[in-house]
């Protein structure tokens, strides 16, 4: 049996609790890792001011809604 159908297995015979708190334990699993590898505006360009760095996020925003 491969490991995914062993993950299968394990999570169609979890009950609903169990299977609530394993996606909650996943999302923050996750949350965690894309936090320890975000690059801030500030690892880039340290030498911008507050102005600058606001102004930045802003415009790296709008290009990720596609405006």
């Amino acid at each position: 049996m491969s490991m995914s159908e062993k993950f299968e297995t394990l999570v169609r015979n979890l009950d609903r609790d169990a299977l609530h708190d394993l996606r909650r334990t996943v999302a923050s699993e996750i949350d965690g890792r894309r936090q320890k590898v975000a690059m801030k505006v500030e690892d880039i360009h340290p030498g911008m001011t507050a102005a600058q760095r606001e102004q930045a996020r802003e415009e790296i925003a709008r290009a990720l809604r596609g405006e």
